[in-house]
């Protein structure tokens, strides 16, 4: 646009000495004379100058090289001054570009266009030299500002892709090092939501060898890797001793020592633990900063309420704050959960556990299951509120039936043998998976559900000791004293962190018969051996602190066989 109907665009000298560096300034307007007047100003500002003669132009300009500031006129042949500001400021996406339109307009509808096609500020024509330095100024500050902004932008998302990244990373490790190896899962109403990527609240459920199960619902301080990191010690500890038939205090001792030691002060973890024993007549329980559990007696409604401290909060656990005992019988249940429920909120902030729950454990002691009305109660309590925490719900029958394997008549044993073998070393021999999970999969447990809960305890009971007295060369006797037994597990943690050398291989046969099948369970280690003479008095119900491992498993076997001073040992099950 010419502005020779116009008196010149700049009025004011004003232009003395250049200044400091400032960036690179894109000048566009259609007529030469103004382009050079504005670049010599801005030059002599410490700017560096593009000049465009049409809005098509200034577009390509941009894209070359991004200029920190541009100044456009509107009135331009082709392209107008409108249409160019849109396509640069969509080109230049969350990085700012101020644009400042100059134009002889002076109509309201033509600045509300200046300002609605994206640009920052607006002179008209003739423009003071002063005010248009000032107006400069001011958008180098707007301009710098959200620069500051868009790099902390990028920093926060960055923080928040490695929170992703490790959210992801936790939930890998909880389904593969917890979640994949509970047992009995079909048995039990479970429901975890998270309030992240994946949900931390835990969830642990081994078999007993009387036939019972034992179960654990915690809850981390700390969401992620924070939960995952204290997860792996705790599933560990559980299974090991629930296997070997642990009473519960042991167990907790264990697990509260173990917490203490790895997690930081502030971190703990709050727990439930409920056994089940084979007999179905009693449950014992203990609550250690859990919200209350519940117990659906035809009597009505029990609470399980919270009666000691959270694990890893103090060294030792108090003696007063031992597991409880009480009475079950048949069709009794038990629902067990975590207080992102109860504290679950609606649109308004009202926790669940002021609006809902109650009513729905009201009506619960008329009979059935309460977890499909307590998720319908849930959902229309939070709407479409996120929750603010993980939240786990558990609810089980107390059949103790339930939790043993279905009868296999003779006539669907598999009539095929197989055989399994597996080898794990150095780094690798605390990984030993579940037989569950490694014979399922391939169908080598069909036919055989009744016999895999011994056969798992068989195999663990007698890998442990590979690895205890044949790698790790740990001495039993050491869990004599009061504290042998968390010494014992102290020190061999220790030696597998240190990383230990040696190898362990494990082979399972199962050989078809015409009555019943036989699992022939071989394992050996690269270890210098063991005394194991030292187990031949041994029995069940033997008083003391170890040993009951062996016991069991000569108590399921038909024969116990140490060879090579116990570097090598046979077992023979013959299947129900």
């Amino acid at each position: 646009m010419s502005f020779d109907a116009h008196p010149s665009p700049i009025r004011g000298s004003g232009i003395t000495e250049a200044a400091a560096p400032r960036g690179l300034a894109l000048v566009v307007d259609d007529e030469p004379t103004n382009r050079r007047l504005l670049a010599r100003m801005l030059k002599k500002e410490g700017f560096d100058t593009l000049e465009a003669e049409s809005g098509a132009r200034a577009i390509e300009l941009f894209e070359e090289s991004p200029p920190d500031i541009v100044f456009m006129d509107v009135m331009m042949p082709g392209m107008d001054g409108f249409e160019a500001t849109r396509r640069i400021k969509a080109m230049a996406g969350f990085d700012f570009v101020p644009v400042i339109f100059l134009t002889a307009l002076h109509d309201e509808k033509s600045l509300v266009q200046c300002t609605e096609s994206g640009g920052d500020d607006f002179l008209t024509k003739p423009f003071n030299f002063s005010i248009l330095k000032a107006r400069i100024t001011a958008m180098e500050r707007v301009r710098d500002l959200q620069r500051i902004i868009a790099g902390k932008n990028r920093e926060l998302e960055q923080l928040l892709e490695q929170d992703r990244q490790e959210q992801k990373l936790a939930e890998r490790v909880f389904r593969r090092a917890v979640n994949d190896r509970n047992v009995h899962t079909e048995q039990f109403g479970l429901v975890q939501r998270p309030a992240t990527t994946f949900n931390g609240d835990l969830v642990l459920t081994q078999d007993l060898p009387d036939g019972g199960v034992r179960i654990l619902l915690g809850d981390f301080t700390g969401h992620g890797l924070a939960a995952a990191i204290g997860a792996l010690p705790v599933a560990e500890t559980f299974r090991t001793m629930t296997r070997k038939g642990v009473d519960d205090e042991q167990v907790l001792d264990e697990i509260n020592r173990k917490l203490y030691r790895v997690l930081p002060p502030e971190r703990f973890m709050a727990a439930c633990l409920v056994s089940i024993p084979g007999s179905g007549r009693e449950i014992r329980w203990w609550n250690g900063g859990m919200p209350s559990a519940w117990l659906r007696t035809q009597e009505g409604l029990q609470e399980l309420a919270s009666h000691a401290l959270p694990l890893g909060i103090l060294p030792e656990l108090s003696d007063r704050e031992t597991p409880r005992r009480v009475a079950v019988r048949r069709h009794d249940r038990l629902l067990m959960m975590s207080d992102g429920l109860l504290e679950a909120r609606d649109p308004d902030g009202c926790m669940f556990m002021d609006h809902g729950f109650a009513g729905v454990l009201q009506a619960w002691t008329h009979g059935g299951a309460v977890l499909p009305d307590l998720l319908q109660a849930l959902e229309e309590h939070c709407a479409d509120q996120r929750p603010e925490d993980d939240v786990a719900i558990l609810e089980t029958p107390l059949d103790p039936e339930l939790f043993s394997r279905p009868p296999v008549s003779r006539e669907s044993h598999p009539q095929g043998g197989w055989n399994w073998s597996l080898t794990l070393e150095d780094e690798r021999l605390g990984d030993l998976p579940s037989l569950e999970s490694a014979l399922r999969p391939l169908g080598l447990l069909d036919g055989l559900e009744e016999d895999a809960g011994p056969l798992e305890t068989i195999v663990n009971e007698l890998y442990s000791n590979a690895l205890e007295h044949g790698v790790l060369r740990l001495d039993s006797p050491m869990k004599a004293d009061p504290d042998g037994f968390c010494n014992y597990y102290q020190e061999r943690g220790r030696r597998l962190a240190e990383g230990c050398r040696g190898r362990v291989d494990v082979s399972v046969a199962y050989e078809p018969s015409e009555t019943h099948g036989v699992f022939r369970v071989r394992i050996s280690d690269s270890g210098p051996g063991f005394d194991t003479h030292q187990w031949d008095d041994v029995s069940l119900d033997t008083t003391r602190p170890w040993g009951r491992g062996i016991a069991l498993v000569r108590d399921l076997c038909d024969t116990v066989a140490f060879e090579d001073s116990g570097s090598r040992v046979e077992a023979v099950y013959r299947c129900r």
